[in-house]
């Protein structure tokens, strides 16, 4: 199932278009994507990752969060 994955700020608003991304190689082939990892530290920008409930990370920078990552199934 293709993931997408979205930067939002601290109040919740987008920072940049969801991208579009796939679990595995075979999908990512067959689909013309980029995988879920490199996707999550593209936008993490080297930032530390903390998982936030479920679906999302939070991007810690000098033990504050930043921003958010949520990741959640794309349609078909």
């Amino acid at each position: 199932m293709a993931k997408a994955i979205l930067l939002l700020d601290l109040d919740g608003l987008a920072l940049a278009p969801p991208k579009l991304c796939a679990e595995d190689a075979e999908e990512a082939r067959r689909l013309s994507l980029p995988l879920v990892g490199p996707v999550i530290a593209q936008l993490s920008a080297g930032k530390e990752l903390r998982i936030n409930g479920f679906s999302g990370y939070e991007l810690i920078q000098a033990g504050e969060c930043v921003a958010m990552l949520e990741v959640f199934e794309a349609p078909s």
